[in-house]
């Protein structure tokens, strides 16, 4: 009896620490994208546009590096992986000051919206 009590309040720990990190991913995907990323007028817009300060570029840069380690929500992981790397790398390059047409590229390419909503959004 102790031995069942046991494995069920493990398969109990585990499955809060399993929906408490699937939380958090959620909490900083939808961060980033209704904070910075989503709308005409967005943080993302305006770097895009070459329309943002200093200070919104370096808020910009740290709201997508909290993406860093999320897991994808749906679909294969080591896609989603690839695709938030490239977003952190193209926003760290333009971030960092590579105002250039090829590197305002390279960003508005990995913020592709439906690049990673296609294959890793839960449908709701």
């Amino acid at each position: 009896m102790k031995k069942q009590s046991f494995l069920a309040a493990i398969v109990a720990i585990a499955s809060l620490t399993l929906f408490s990190v699937a939380d958090e991913n959620h909490e900083i995907i939808e961060k980033v994208m209704k904070e910075g990323m989503k709308g005409d007028e967005s943080p993302l817009a305006l770097v895009l546009d070459g329309k943002a300060s200093d200070n919104q570029m370096k808020e910009l840069t740290a709201l997508i590096l909290t993406m860093k380690g999320t897991k994808a929500p749906v679909g294969d992981q080591a896609k989603y992986e690839t695709l938030v790397t490239e977003l952190i790398a193209a926003m760290e390059a333009v971030g960092g000051g590579d105002k250039g047409d090829d590197a305002i590229n390279r960003l508005d390419k990995a913020s592709n919206c439906k690049a990673c909503h296609t294959d890793h959004k839960p449908k709701s």
